[in-house]
């Protein structure tokens, strides 16, 4: 009975299929009957196709036309709105010309909102001031895009307000993508020009709830998917610290602004480092919170999460910001972020850390200024007596290629490119843009090709070629969830509470960003992850990160290595910053370890002031000592010269004396009166020397020379008065007679040296008659006699060399040098043998 009631059902089933087949091949010729028989040319099709190519290719420029249209006249509405911030701005300077700008710019953000709270500054003036400042910052880098005109009402409803919010009056700035009623979010493309939001952000919203001003809206990079910061709307934005580098991005116009000193506080997006890299470029402290933990413009993809997330100058604006942000009006406008509170305890805690850190992923090396960050950083932690642990993060180049850019472009970049079809590629992106827009198969081809020779950029290919299937789609997400679980696993098997790592930086030079997207690898992990992350700066590059930057090879010495050695280079005295990690959820602990970190360098870097400061003002007082010797050695010099003169005076009086007692015997004093008459002039020259030495004992010291008596005892009988031999010859000065001066102003240990020879200018004197040479006794005086005073200060024939290490007085040059005819005779008259009066004529 079944099998009949089968075949039975299965020969009307058949029945019923030949009844379709009959109808269907019915359907063309009832189609032949209702359309008239027409006989096409073919050349008439090829009209009908260029037509069709023509009309597309003019609907398309002219879509193109009206976009471009659009954006100029976005740039007219920029200059406008400026124009209106900058009246507003001078109103109120002419209103009230009290207001001191310079002091409200220098408050941190904790006392700023201290004194907007207690009364002792105004919002009116915390406000104007800002977007003062914003517009100079503006002309200098073309950082903002919008003026938010509603921020003059807006300080109305503040003031209002019967609970002052933890942001009362306190002005902020944020990124384009997030959204302000009234205003266009056009993330770097033409095509939303025109489409103002409807409402604001929940961000927002919060913000004016704590009684934030927002004011501003900054620049971006076009599309968000570059970290430089240019678009075709609005342009460039430049590093305020250097206009020759990048300020970072897509937040870039927000780390630019604050940089500069014209917001802050800001709000940025981060996907892959759009928050930490403007931070590190800049400066600044960032924050990327946990997917979800604020509500923002940026929703899932799949394997990369993005979120919202505050810049500032210090780690205590973002610890307030995210006070006064994770509160019941967020967790009331946004259900899907979870009510978890600030947790204060947490951020103030001061228990020791266990700190995993890496100085490199393995996959980018990172100029060595930023190895050198970390290194220093975990050696200030160390000493602060935090526990600090090697830890490597794992196949970094799997994460980069597999999950983080397949997992981004998993359509191959096809959305992506569609937004750019009726756009024109920015200068800076079309490296990187150009790569997407190959071909399927032709990406398979370079990439099998490229993999000898550049194994990083082949991966790469294969990773933009993206998933083409559910099914591979799914593996590629529970591959990421296997990662996760490996890389907490590896953090768990340590024990450890945070991570110390590098960042990308220096800021790279205009136009690099774009060809070296791979070299986020230290950043983007943390996006795969999903784990909350920041930046603090804690030095800067030198001169000795640029000398060894030179030798710079990267892990594989390929053409992206070399690349970012040309994109970091020139950047002496810009900021180096290092990357602060916790777990997902834990914004607290991740601040309060960026903290202890800011502390940290900022105490290094007093110190190295302090200690630069030091050794300057000793360098300072050891090039005043050396002036103070030098003007006393000059001045020492000019009394030499008064001492050689009284010397010379003093020795040729004495020749004078001894030569007149023996004409006076022989009855020649009527030949000698012009030698008395000389010797009157000289003991004129010797009086007035001893009158310009009153400072010092000149006076003392010239005084046993005047008019010395030799004794019998101390000469030779029948020495001849020529001072010389008469073959000899004049020898470089070697100094027989050297005094020293005792001067009060002076270093007492810098004494000068005076030779014989700058005594005696005329020594070498024949006697004028051959036939005539007068013999002295024993009571006349000795030729080349050294003389010594009986002065305790004085010290015949003793060199003393000055204390001061870098200061030696050398002996002056002489032009004469006497030397005695009997060499092996020499007469130092003792004091006793010296005459006080000068005998005349």
């Amino acid at each position: 009975m079944p099998t009949r009631l089968f075949s039975a059902r299965w020969r009307e089933l058949d029945g019923a299929l030949v009844a379709g087949e009959a109808r269907l091949a019915m359907i063309p010729e009832k189609m032949r009957q209702l359309l008239p028989e027409v006989e096409l040319d073919p050349s008439v099709i090829s009209v009908l196709l260029c037509s069709s190519t023509v009309a597309f290719l003019g609907l398309k420029w002219m879509v193109k036309k009206l976009v471009q249209q659009k954006m100029q006249e976005a740039r007219r509405n920029r200059v406008r709105a400026l124009g209106q911030m900058e009246e507003a701005v001078q109103q109120f300077k002419q209103e009230n010309p009290e207001v001191q700008a310079s002091r409200i710019l220098s408050l941190p953000l904790i006392e700023l909102v201290k004194k907007l709270k207690e009364g002792s500054l105004s919002p009116e003036s915390v406000l104007y001031t800002y977007m003062d400042k914003a517009l100079e910052v503006n002309q200098d880098v073309n950082c903002v895009t919008d003026f938010i005109q509603e921020c003059v009402h807006l300080l109305q409803e503040v003031r209002t307000q019967k609970k002052k919010g933890s942001l009362y009056g306190v002005p902020v700035s944020i990124k384009d993508p997030i959204g302000y009623e009234g205003h266009v979010s056009t993330c770097g493309l033409g095509q939303y020009l025109g489409y103002p939001e409807q409402e604001d952000s929940v961000l927002v919203k919060v913000l004016k709830n704590q009684g934030a001003i927002p004011f501003v809206k900054t620049n971006i990079s076009q599309c968000l998917i570059n970290y430089d910061c240019s678009n075709l709307i609005f342009g460039q934005t430049v590093n305020p610290l250097n206009h020759k580098k990048s300020p970072g991005g897509s937040s870039g116009g927000e780390g630019a602004l604050i940089a500069g000193g014209g917001s802050i506080l800001g709000f940025g997006t981060d996907i892959g480092g759009s928050i930490r890299l403007p931070s590190s470029f800049c400066g600044l402290c960032g924050l990327k919170p946990t997917g979800n933990r604020l509500s923002g413009p940026v929703s899932y993809v799949q394997t990369v999460t993005g979120m919202v997330g505050p810049m500032a100058r210090d780690v205590d604006s973002l610890a307030l910001c995210m006070r006064a942000l994770l509160c019941d009006d967020m967790f009331r406008l946004d259900p899907t972020v979870p009510p978890l509170p600030f947790n204060e305890k947490v951020y103030s805690s001061s228990t020791p850390l266990r700190i995993g850190y890496y100085d490199t992923d393995g996959y980018f090396l990172l100029p060595p200024c930023m190895r050198r960050a970390v290194h220093e950083t975990r050696m200030l932690l160390q000493e602060a007596g935090h526990m600090l642990i090697p830890f490597i993060p794992p196949r970094i180049d799997y994460v980069m290629n597999e999950l983080f850019m397949k997992g981004l472009f998993a359509d191959g970049g096809a959305a992506l490119l569609e937004k750019l079809e009726l756009e024109t590629v920015d200068p800076n992106s079309c490296s990187q843009i150009n790569c997407y827009k190959l071909p399927f198969l032709l990406k398979k081809i370079l990439a099998f090709l490229t993999k000898p020779l550049f194994p990083r950029f082949s991966s790469y290919l294969n990773a933009l070629c993206g998933v083409w299937s559910p099914k591979e789609f799914s593996k590629l997400h529970a591959a990421l969830m296997i990662y996760r679980r490996e890389f907490l696993s590896r953090w768990r098997d340590l024990d450890l509470d945070v991570v110390l790592c590098p960042v990308l930086g220096p800021a790279f030079t205009l136009g690099y960003p774009g060809r070296l997207i791979a070299a986020v690898s230290s950043t983007m992990l943390y996006n795969v992850l999903n784990f909350p992350a920041g930046v603090v700066p804690v030095t800067t590059v030198t001169e000795a990160d640029e000398e060894n930057l030179k030798h710079y090879t990267g892990h594989y010495d390929d053409p992206w290595d070399r690349r970012l050695r040309q994109a970091v280079e020139g950047a002496v005295g810009l900021p180096v910053a290092v990357q602060c990690v916790a777990l997902p959820w834990q914004e607290e602990l991740c601040l309060r370890f960026m903290k202890e970190v800011e502390r940290l360098a900022q105490r290094q870097k007093k110190q190295t002031e302090d200690n630069l400061q030091h050794a300057g003002s000793q360098a300072d007082a050891g090039r005043d000592l050396q002036n103070d010797v030098q003007r006393a050695l000059s001045h020492t010099a000019g009394q030499s010269d008064m001492q050689a003169q009284a010397s010379r005076t003093t020795v040729q009086t004495n020749m004078l004396m001894d030569v007149q007692r023996t004409l006076a015997q022989t009855d020649l004093a009527a030949d000698v009166q012009s030698v008395v008459q000389t010797e009157a002039s000289l003991m004129t020259l010797q009086t007035d020397v001893q009158k310009t030495g009153p400072q010092t004992d000149l006076l003392a010291d010239l005084q046993p020379h005047v008019s010395p008596q030799s004794s019998g005892l101390d000469v030779q009988p029948d020495v001849q008065t020529q001072l010389t031999h008469p073959d000899s010859e004049t020898m470089p000065c070697q100094p027989d007679v050297q005094t020293q001066l005792i001067q009060p102003d002076v270093q007492p240990d810098v004494q000068t040296k005076l030779t014989q020879c700058d005594m005696q200018p005329d020594v070498q004197t024949q006697p004028s008659q051959p036939d005539v040479q007068t013999q002295l006794t024993q009571c006349d005086m000795q030729p080349d006699v050294q003389t010594q005073p009986s002065q305790p200060d004085v010290q015949p024939d003793i060199q003393t060399q000055p204390t001061h290490p870098d200061i030696e007085t050398q002996p002056c040059q002489p032009d004469v040098q006497t030397q005695p005819t009997p060499p092996d005779i020499e007469t130092q008259p003792s004091h006793h043998d010296m005459q006080t009066d000068v005998p005349t004529a």
